[in-house]
Parts: C-alpha cells; structure tokens; sequence
C-alpha cells in the first residue's frame, strides 16, 4: 500500500521537476507517493514558514528560515527521526556548508537536497570565458555585454557577497554590519548598476538566464545563483556554461550560499513516513541519478562530481564546485528573514536613486536591532 504525502516546493523545473521525477523511487523504496506543490522563487525567500506548514507533510525551505520555523514549532529535528550513521554519511558528503547550513540549536531541521551560490554564466558561442576579477566584470560591462540581476533580495545577495569577499562578512565581530566597508561595498554595486540594462533592477537570476539563453544580445551574467537547467542542451535556445563566481583575489570565496532542504512539518499525521521519504531524497541513490537529471540541482557532493551529471550539464558542478566549497553562509537567527528583506529594500532604493551615503548605511544597519529577537 502506498503512503500519499502531500509537500510544497518552489516554482522552477529545478525546484519542482525533480522532485516530480524522483517520485517513483520513492513508491520503489519506501512505499510513499508525495503530490507536489509550488509557491513562487520571492515566496520561497520571503514567507514564513508559520503560514502554510500545517498543510503540509515535506516542505523544501530555505536555511535562514529555520529558527522562525523552530520558534512557530513547525519542523521536526532529524536527530528524533533519522540515525545519527544517516546524518554522518550526509555531512560527510555535503557540497561545502550546505548540510550543516540547516543545523539550529546543534539539530538539523531540514536536509540539503538542493544547494546553490552566486556564480557566473555566459555564452560559450560569444565569450571565452567568465570574468575572474571584479575589475574584469566592469570591462565587460562597459562594452554592454553584462547583465546583473539585482531586484531587492538579489542586490541583497550580491551586497552580502561582497562584504564576504572584503573580509568583513555579515554578523561578523559582533555586529551586523561594518559601515565603512558597506559604504564601499555598496558605492561599487552602484557604479555596476549604472553600467547594466535598466531591466536588471527588476530581474533575479532565472530572469536573467532566460535573457541570456533566448536571445543573442548578452554575453555574460554574474552573481547569478546557479541554475543547471540552463546548461542541459536543449532547455533553451542557447545553451549557457556556468563557472565560478568573480572576486577580488581569484579565488571564488565569499558567494553567498543558497539552496534548499527537504524539512518534515510537524503537522504531518505521518511523519516516520515523511521522514524516510526527505532522507532517501537526500541521499545519492536519487541525488546522483534522477533528481539530478531531471534539472535538479542536487545537494549531495557525490551527485556534484558525478561524470554522467557533468557530462549533462557542460560541467556545470565541477565547474562551479569551488565557489560553493569557499561560499560564505547566513547567520540562522530569530528574525533574520525580516532583516534580509528590509535590508535588501533599503540596497535596492540606493541602487535606483544611485544614493549612497552614510544615512543609508546606518539605515541598513539599523534592521538588525529592529527585527533579531535572539
């Protein structure tokens, strides 16, 4: 008899595909069937958890959303529902942070079935390569060939990349934000948007990657969460490679990690069952195979360096891999969802109005105070 499990996903073949294709291993394995449903990418990054778990089974979130989760008492801790040999093997063959990025309270909330960071993309039939250094975006730039999505909570992705990649991360020396730093930070994104289509400050990454592989005008994107779908022949007209993210040493650190995890509500009538079906979604019997095949975008290191999944993707995982090794993570604190949208608000206005001063810096620094309750 088969077990139906009800879980809400997000709006994009990477997000929802892959879950779709990976259904029937779990009928297979353990006997589940799990109907999927989709919010959309800005839902997926901005609505608390609190307003839809109790109608779900499995919920794929986003790390920083954790501690709200655990507050509203919406997610179950893997520790009372997996082995501890379980959450081994997964930490051990975690991409970079992703796995540990949903530990709270040294308990694991979620599992990294998806994992993602700001990189680069461009047309390998008009570039050569992604740009390496910082100073090479803007030479890019300044010939029309970039685009840069920066909509509020992508100018909000970028800035924080940025200060990672200047030595002074977010929430770093006991304190939210370095202002001088910031300034700086915030002054260069500013000139870069000064220099992308106008369209840029309305985009995010998916938007971007559509532009990029439907028409012939663009040649390179940056701080573009990956997205391997557009490097599988045939998803779109142009085919996009992807490869690390440009920095101010070349060394690719300091992207800010995204991704997802698979998380059990604790609403569910049949947890045991959800349980098993988001461990075995997690692991690289399905990581590595149909999950990653289907346009996922696995969080499973082995599905990462696997040949078949490379060859699929122009190499996309083994092409990006440093980046996400070297990617800097969001703080899990109570309230942090609130302070990334508010702060990302404040960025993007700076970014229309090309306003950067010291009041816009205190005024960013300030959404800590307001909205972190721990």
């Amino acid at each position: 008899m088969i077990t139906q499990l009800r879980g809400i996903t997000w709006d994009h073949p990477r997000g929802l595909d892959s879950l779709v294709a990976s259904n029937e291993e779990l009928k297979k394995n353990i006997g589940v069937s799990v109907t999927w449903d989709a919010r959309s990418l800005l839902a997926f990054g901005d609505q608390h958890i609190s307003e839809f778990y109790k109608d779900y089974d499995l919920m794929v979130i986003d790390h920083p959303h954790v501690p709200d989760a655990v507050h509203a008492g919406a997610v179950v801790d893997f520790e009372s529902i997996s082995s501890q040999t379980q959450l081994e093997e997964l930490s051990r063959t975690s991409v970079g942070e992703s796995h540990n990025s949903y530990i709270y309270r040294e308990k694991h909330w979620a599992l990294a079935i998806d994992t993602a960071a700001q990189v680069s993309a461009f047309r390998a039939d008009k570039a050569d390569s992604a740009p390496v250094y910082w100073s090479d975006v803007f030479d890019v730039a300044r010939k029309g060939q970039l685009l840069w999505a920066h909509k509020p909570v992508d100018a909000f992705s970028t800035f924080a990349t940025l200060m990672a990649q200047k030595g002074a991360p977010l929430c770093s020396e006991g304190h939210y934000l370095n202002q001088d730093m910031a300034l700086e930070v915030l002054t260069l994104m500013c000139e870069l948007s000064s220099l992308v289509p106008d369209f840029c400050a309305t985009s995010n990454p998916i938007d971007i990657a559509e532009v990029l592989s439907t028409s012939d005008d663009y040649a390179h994107g940056i701080c573009m969460y990956g997205y391997s779908n557009y490097s599988h022949k045939g998803f779109r007209k142009h085919r996009l490679t992807f490869d690390d993210l440009p920095s101010f040493d070349g060394h690719a650190t300091g992207s800010q990690l995204g991704g997802a995890g698979i998380a059990v509500s604790r609403a569910s009538s049949n947890i045991e069952k959800a349980a098993a079906a988001a461990i075995l979604l997690a692991f690289p019997h399905i990581q590595a195979t149909i999950y990653g095949q289907s346009g996922g975008q696995p969080g499973n290191l082995v599905a990462w360096k696997n040949d078949a999944l490379n060859r699929t993707t122009d190499n996309f995982f083994r092409n990006t891999l440093r980046t996400l090794e070297n990617a800097w993570v969001r703080p899990r604190v109570l309230g942090w969802p609130d302070v990334q949208f508010e702060s990302s608000q404040i960025i993007h206005r700076a970014l229309i109005s090309r306003t950067v001063n010291h009041n816009v810096i205190s005024e960013i620094s300030s959404t800590f105070q307001k909205y972190v309750k721990e």
